[in-house]
């Protein structure tokens, strides 16, 4: 194979590569972006070494779910066992406190945020929640994106599309 063209493969691989990823925030940083953006923040909670926090991590990846994440959402990390010291209304809370903050009971567990940085609440299974917790596939996941993206969750329960 000559030169050129193995450049050419390298590039076009290298571009598709990049196409596939979201920036992700810190918390703090995020929320100004949702703030500055006026967007919907979506913070995954996470765990190191977690099995099922790798395997959201292809979700992610899915062409459909990147668009929704990089078109609708300010998409943030939060390490779920951080002492790093944030700012959240008003307090200053490490990553563990903001987590339990939000309700989680799991990992990855994810929670979105209105661009002022208030929790948005919804309903799942009649029981009132600001937490959807655990591993779900790009389908669902899109799902679960269109329901914050769309408002929904002021009138329609989370598990009616699920």
């Amino acid at each position: 194979m000559n030169t050129k063209l193995l450049i050419l493969i390298f590039a076009l691989f290298s571009f598709a590569n990049l196409s596939f990823s979201q920036t992700a925030y810190n918390f703090n940083d995020g929320l100004a972006q949702g703030k500055s953006q006026n967007k919907k923040i979506l913070i995954e909670i996470y765990v190191t070494d977690n099995t099922w926090v790798d395997k959201m991590n292809e979700t992610y990846k899915n062409p459909d779910v990147m668009n929704l994440m990089n078109s609708n959402f300010i998409f943030v990390r939060l390490d779920g066992n951080s002492s790093d010291k944030y700012n959240y209304n008003g307090k200053d809370m490490t990553g563990s406190e903001i987590a339990k903050s939000f309700e989680t009971m799991s990992y990855p567990t994810h929670v979105f945020l209105n661009p002022d940085g208030t929790v948005i609440s919804f309903v799942y299974n009649g029981n009132k929640s600001v937490s959807v917790p655990g591993y779900i596939d790009a389908e669902d996941f899109k799902n679960v994106l269109e329901y914050f993206r769309d408002g929904k969750y002021s009138s329609t329960d989370l598990s009616t599309i699920l």
